[in-house]
């Protein structure tokens, strides 16, 4: 019996117009009045999906969300932080040094705002702040203290300027660091260890959850780790092909409530909801 759900968001949970729809938020509603747990895993920052978890009433104390593809995990009420797995500053720098010979733009987060590196940011920065609901600040790499609590790098651009970027990569980044390509228009770079998997699976053991009481609704590679750790691993008709052959059940795409397909066929068909 499936017990707990983690949902990716963009490309799952939401429209292709970044919409959640009413038979989406009745089928999680559904799922929880049955007693399972609802957890967003996704690439935001937690001020990116507010609007998200007001809608689905997943603001109340004892929910959790898995933001920042992992790096952070708070309680989505208090805010309060339960795990933050962040950068050090030389990796900062690194990846600042980097991204001089790139074409792509490099922004940084912590826990809730977004950070541009450039003097004027670029309009594709400024819109995925807004798309993200986040503040947009100038950050000086060359004044970072060691205390300073950075948790992902992104990298936006057109698609051939990330492809161009990963095929640069220094080999040592990939001992470095986890790497992830959410959307064809960036690229980000975390803490080693984090990644939805070990979040997921992190959160699951806290509630002494079996792998197969856990449910993982996701369409693309940052979504990779936690469809791999998942009992059911549900890929999205619109997921990549790559996501699709790690699934266990395929549902709908993300315009068609894919994720309340989802919910109704492995869930509350089996609970007589």
């Amino acid at each position: 019996m499936i017990k707990l759900v983690a949902i990716d968001i963009d490309g799952t949970l939401l429209t292709s117009d970044h919409r959640l729809t009413q038979n989406v938020c009745e089928a999680i509603q559904l799922a929880k009045n049955s007693g399972v747990t609802i957890v967003l895993c996704t690439g935001r920052p937690l001020v990116g999906i507010a609007p998200y978890l007001e809608k689905l009433d997943l603001l109340d104390s004892t929910t959790i969300a898995i933001t920042q593809n992992g790096a952070l995990v708070q309680e989505t009420q208090s805010k309060k932080v339960l795990n933050h797995l962040t950068l050090t500053v030389d990796q900062v720098k690194r990846i600042y040094q980097f991204s001089h010979n790139q074409k792509a733009h490099l922004t940084f987060f912590d826990e809730s705002e977004m950070y541009h590196t450039a003097i004027k940011p670029s309009q594709l920065v400024v819109d995925d702040a807004k798309l993200l609901h986040t503040h947009l600040t100038h950050l000086d790499v060359d004044k970072l203290t060691p205390d300073t609590l950075v948790t992902k790098g992104m990298f936006l651009g057109d698609p051939t300027e990330i492809d161009t970027l990963i095929q640069e990569l220094p080999a040592s980044f990939k001992d470095d660091f986890y790497m992830v390509r959410s959307v064809p228009y960036n690229f980000e770079f975390l803490n080693k260890q984090a990644s939805k998997g070990k979040a997921l699976q992190s959160l699951a053991e806290s509630l002494q959850l079996q792998v197969d009481e856990v449910m993982a609704i996701g369409d693309a590679e940052n979504d990779r780790s936690m469809l791999e750790y998942a009992g059911h691993a549900v890929v999205m008709e619109n997921g990549t092909e790559e996501m699709k052959a790690l699934a266990t059940f395929i549902t709908k795409s993300n315009d068609e409530d894919g994720v309340a397909y989802a919910i109704h066929e492995l869930i509350l068909k089996k609970t007589g909801d």
